[in-house]
């Protein structure tokens, strides 16, 4: 297709000629198959595995017995820093080294990238990745590689689980407490259920990870079910983050309308005067999250889900996140007909125009649904925010689940 493609850029409609000079024997058509890669643009410089810590030793060998007995499920309660990633990519060593398949799952395709870049910064090689957001012919490469036992390591998102791998090892759930790994729209399943049922079906070793380990696997642990590994310091005996938290009421009070807290504007002008970088968070997309009249409270609700729509601001919308469903908003009440309507709450896109703002020099990357909808988008964002090419990253729950950013 890419040479008949060239032959008519430089002949124009050459198919009549090319079939010509088939007919004649001069030429012959055939068929080969290219791959679609993923991520190709993902080439890092290799870093060796790195020497573990005591403890980080002590959970990956009780991994590696495992492993040799081709049985296991482990749970991996670690704070945050305290190296699980490298107990991970010890044990892929010695599955890959037993010449076994392995399965990495993170809950957020945005973490996808990320994995993929240390993945073959230790390891020089490729791992198929799966997650929806591929293509269906990247889908349809990634899954023949993986089942014709090409790519021996898989990595993605939730509906990785269900990868044709051939002599399963080891699968690793890192975040497994997340609830994105559960789906409850078509085939529901929860991703963690079935990576347990896997492994006890092909003799594999289960490995789930987390710093807030979710409430129901950790009972699951302490009662011996399953082995429960601990990593209870951060790597250098780092301190953990100090936490404040902030009553808006009192700011409120204060005569602040802000939706930025004092304390919190004061942190971000300190960060942004020393060249730093800072993250918010915040667990909605759009500009306002609801839509209301002062005068009789109604609330605009999406015609299919009755939810309160969300206002996108960068097409002057309302927005049902669970349909998808779009309106304009109403000038006046469709309840009472006054023309008292208000904008409540606050999503992404707002936190992005009072940031601007309050720091006018401030340069912005949003990550949500609404910026990541495109090819390669979550990877762009990223490798932007790490080459500081912007002073803050704003986004939802997938910059809030192990992100890594110096």
């Amino acid at each position: 297709q890419a040479e008949m493609t060239l032959l008519n850029s430089l002949y124009g409609q050459s198919s009549p000629l090319v079939r010509a000079l088939e007919s004649k024997g001069l030429v012959r058509f055939t068929q080969r198959a290219v791959d679609r890669p993923v991520y190709a643009q993902i080439s890092p410089e290799p870093i060796p595995l790195e020497k573990l810590t005591d403890a980080q030793q002590q959970a990956a060998n009780e991994v590696l017995l495992g492993l040799e007995k081709s049985e296991g499920t482990f749970l991996l309660h670690g704070v945050t820093g305290s190296g699980k990633t490298e107990v991970y990519f010890h044990c892929v060593q010695r599955a890959l080294e037993k010449g076994k398949s392995v399965i990495l799952l993170v809950p957020e395709i945005a973490l996808t990238p990320q994995l993929v870049e240390r993945y073959r910064a230790r390891f020089g090689q490729s791992a198929a990745v799966l997650h929806s957001r591929l293509s269906a012919g990247e889908r349809y490469d990634q899954w023949q590689q993986i089942r014709q036992g090409l790519v021996r390591v898989v990595i993605g998102a939730r509906s990785a689980i269900f990868a044709p791998v051939t002599n399963l090892g080891l699968v690793v759930i890192d975040e497994e407490h997340e609830n994105s790994y559960i789906s409850d729209s078509g085939v529901h399943y929860d991703a963690c259920e079935v990576a347990a049922w896997r492994c006890i079906a092909h003799g594999a070793v289960l490995l789930m990870g987390s710093a807030t380990p979710s409430l129901a696997r950790y009972a699951y642990a302490k009662h011996g079910r399953y082995t429960l590994l601990r990593l209870p310091e951060r790597i250098g005996n780092k301190p953990l983050p100090k936490v404040q938290v902030v009553d808006m009421r009192d700011e409120i009070a204060r005569g602040n309308r802000s939706i930025l807290s004092g304390t919190l504007y004061a942190k971000l002008k300190d960060c942004l005067s020393q060249g730093q970088q800072a993250v918010l968070f915040i667990n909605r997309r759009g500009y306002a999250t609801f839509v209301s009249c002062r005068a009789c409270g109604f609330v605009v609700q999406c015609i299919h889900c009755d939810v309160s729509m969300t206002l996108h601001k960068t097409n002057g919308k309302l927005k049902c996140h669970y349909c998808g469903h779009e309106s304009m908003p109403p000038k006046r009440c469709p309840s009472c007909d006054s023309p008292y309507i208000r904008y409540f709450g606050t999503g992404t896109q707002k936190v992005e125009e009072e940031l601007h703002r309050c720091f006018p020099q401030c340069r912005t990357l949003r990550m949500d649904n609404d910026t990541t909808n495109t090819k390669d988008s979550h990877l762009k964002i990223l490798k932007d925010f790490e080459a500081h090419r912007a002073d803050v990253l704003i986004g939802t729950q997938m910059i809030a689940k192990g992100m890594d950013v110096p």
